[in-house]
């Protein structure tokens, strides 16, 4: 029997609608363009979402092809409460490294961020702006931190504002209807399948393949 029988939706569908949902920043009209190919609710794209974004686990950039990491962080509203959502980011490569939500912008946090990186990617360079807590974890860390200039941060705050400007449109709410929540569902499903679609945006053929491609594995 042909595995695609047993599965409702064929891969190639769900990754179109994936693509249409980032693209258009609308569930809806996610589902709305899917109607010439095939019917299907804004539930089920929400929730192919939700199930697909473990698939970006397979995303994996090896630390060599690693020159230099830009770090920064910004405010999200997460179910009306105020996050940190701190960013990693290989300009050369146009991809965020490394990512992490927290309650608090803090020395200790920033450090816990900064020794993931280290673990992860080795013992890179570190651009971020002149924020003391930056300059302190890399210390810390025996991490050289270089302060970026104007040309620079403005890379970075582009990469950056394409974030805000996503979660502006989504009111900046992701709500959660589970008790006691700590909104790590954030991080794991939508802004990791987010960030991915971010970096292959430019290549709806690179994003659709790679989601296929890795569903059937």
């Amino acid at each position: 029997m042909d595995s695609f029988e047993r599965i409702r939706t064929h891969p190639t569908i769900i990754a179109y609608g994936l693509y249409l949902y980032f693209s258009s920043r609308s569930y809806r009209f996610a589902s709305k363009s899917l109607e010439q190919i095939t019917k299907r609710t804004h539930v089920s794209i929400w929730k192919w979402v939700q199930k697909y974004a473990k698939l970006t686990d397979s995303f994996v950039i090896g630390r060599r092809r690693i020159k230099e990491i830009f770090v920064d962080e910004t405010l999200l509203k997460v179910d009306g409460q105020n996050y940190w959502l701190w960013l990693a980011y290989e300009p050369d490569l146009h991809v965020c490294l490394l990512f992490h939500l927290s309650r608090e912008r803090t020395i200790f946090v920033c450090y816990q961020f900064f020794r993931r990186i280290r673990t992860r990617f080795g013992n890179k360079p570190i651009f971020t702006d002149s924020a003391h807590w930056y300059n302190d974890a890399c210390r810390w860390l025996r991490l050289k931190h270089v302060i970026y200039g104007t040309e620079l941060k403005n890379i970075m705050e582009r990469f950056i504002q394409q974030i805000k400007d996503r979660t502006e449109c989504f009111d900046d709410n992701f709500p959660c209807g589970t008790h006691k929540c700590d909104r790590q569902h954030v991080v794991d499903n939508w802004l990791r399948l987010y960030l991915l679609y971010l970096h292959m945006k430019t290549d709806r053929v690179k994003f659709i393949d790679f989601v296929i491609r890795n569903s059937l594995s």
